[in-house]
């Protein structure tokens, strides 16, 4: 049975983490604006419809909020190099359920802390990866994370250049079979996190 994107570690992730925004002043207070305000209740009721603006508003914040700690956070070019959207939104779905009260901004800190190992700390070029249906973009840096975890499972023998080569694509279909995968060949974000997470 092929396996939906599965980004429960993440979720667990941040429930241990419990840091607070690094900007505020000197009575550890600061200023929330818009959805940050929201708690994880108005998340779930709003994803009930992926359509709805609220929705997209509550992604957008979420997306939003981790390039300004792209911005602010140390040795960081980007905290969440391989998920998208869709990603975020399961991250939350999982999280949410599990603890309906908790607010946005909260929610959203806790994945900052909870991304820092996974981050590129360097600027790197992004590379197009597969063909029609099954395509992605994807750093450069990633794909040589890729190739050099594909290699100390046995899946790899070639360079670790962050080149996508029909021997990498052979690599990561072997992988995502064993991995009960969709085996498309494509470093995808459910391949990425399963090949990757520290």
């Amino acid at each position: 049975m092929k396996k939906p994107i599965a980004f429960t570690a993440i979720a667990a992730a941040l429930l241990t983490h419990t840091a607070a925004a690094n900007a505020e002043n000197t009575s550890g207070q600061f200023a929330v604006e818009g959805p940050g305000q929201l708690t994880c209740n108005a998340f779930t009721r709003a994803r009930a419809d992926k359509g709805s603006a609220e929705f997209q508003r509550l992604i957008g914040y979420v997306e939003g909020y981790l390039s300004a700690a792209n911005r602010y956070e140390p040795n960081t070019f980007d905290l969440s190099p391989w998920h998208n959207a869709a990603a975020f939104d399961l991250i939350l779905e999982k999280h949410c359920a599990d603890n309906p009260q908790d607010t946005m901004v909260g929610v959203v800190q806790k994945m900052v802390s909870a991304l820092r190992p996974i981050r590129i700390t360097e600027y790197s070029p992004m590379v197009e990866v597969g063909a029609g249906e099954n395509r992605a973009f994807v750093y450069r840096a990633i794909l040589r994370r890729t190739q050099a975890a594909l290699k100390s499972r046995g899946f790899y023998a070639g360079a670790e250049d962050g080149s996508y080569s029909p021997q990498m694509r052979d690599a990561l279909m072997a992988f995502q079979k064993k991995a009960d995968l969709f085996a498309t060949g494509v470093p995808d974000p459910a391949t990425l996190w399963t090949l990757l997470n520290p």
